[in-house]
């Protein structure tokens, strides 16, 4: 089956809408073309507590809202056709319980997709857990963001410094071309961090340096998974790569980046 536009919403709690500060406790998928609309919400609070403590909520009161939000999706659902509804009905929350903005995603199976999206967004497991395999985890968030237009996949590149060429899984155009490559840094002893940073910090300043005959001018984007080592070992490789034009998104802040790719990149150019 062919995908059909589609759009999702993250559903957080902000128990103080002053300081705008909010946990993901579930997501939203919609798809007109479909009749589909649906919320998951969160089995229990243990991300709220997490981020804001134990003593911060009321689970009781939580949980009601969380149901509320499902209750009042199904109450309206048949009056949401469009995405123009759906943002009216976003914009009667006003509770603790806040809706974003709906951002596009296509959707192939909305259930699957929607189960994804719960996953990726909303699933509280540890870091290391949920990504066994980085590219993958890049490649559902660049998903279910609906940046497939303006991601370039499998890059090949020239450093010139070693010699060789480099598969880059990802790539985006807003200026440079930037190159985005996750990689792990949980050793034990914070020599084998350095050991890794500086390959990538001198792979990177070669990069930079380096216009490619094709992209033009590139820089180097780690995503850096530090697992249960980020004390120790983050500061030491920010600081060697971002001395080289490399810039660092840990993996908890990969988010970060895919706002960033959605506010600046160029769309790809259509395929001849």
């Amino acid at each position: 089956m062919s995908p059909s536009r589609g759009y999702y919403s993250l559903i957080q709690y902000c128990p103080d809408l002053g300081r705008l500060e909010a946990v993901n406790v579930g997501v939203l998928l919609f798809c007109p073309d479909r009749e589909f609309l649906k919320a998951r919400m969160s089995r229990d609070n243990s991300r709220v507590r997490q981020f804001f403590g134990a003593t911060a909520y009321d689970a009781d009161r939580l949980n009601s809202f969380k149901r509320g939000v499902v209750d009042r999706l199904e109450v309206e659902r048949g009056d949401i056709r469009s995405l123009a509804d759906l943002e009216g009905f976003i914009a009667r929350r006003a509770n603790a319980i806040q809706i974003t903005p709906p951002r596009p995603i296509k959707v192939t199976d909305p259930e699957e997709d929607l189960a994804a999206l719960y996953r990726e967004l909303v699933d509280g497991r540890a870091a290391g857990e949920r990504v066994r395999n980085m590219k993958t985890y890049l490649a559902d968030k660049f998903r279910g963001a609906g940046l497939e237009d303006k991601i370039e996949r499998d890059v090949v590149v020239q450093v010139p410094i070693f010699s060789c060429k480099l598969k880059i899984p990802y790539g985006y155009q807003n200026g440079r071309f930037n190159l985005i490559r996750p990689a792990r840094f949980q050793s034990d002893d914070p020599k084998g961090a350095t050991t890794s940073a500086s390959r990538y910090a001198v792979e990177g300043r070669s990069i930079y340096e380096t216009p490619d005959p094709r992209r033009g001018e590139l820089s180097l984007v780690i995503v850096g998974d530090f697992g249960t080592r980020k004390a120790e070992n983050l500061p030491i490789v920010r600081r060697i790569l971002e001395s080289h034009h490399v810039e660092l998104y840990e993996l908890e802040r990969v988010d970060a980046l895919v706002e960033t790719i959605r506010r600046t990149a160029k769309e790809l150019p259509a395929a001849s």
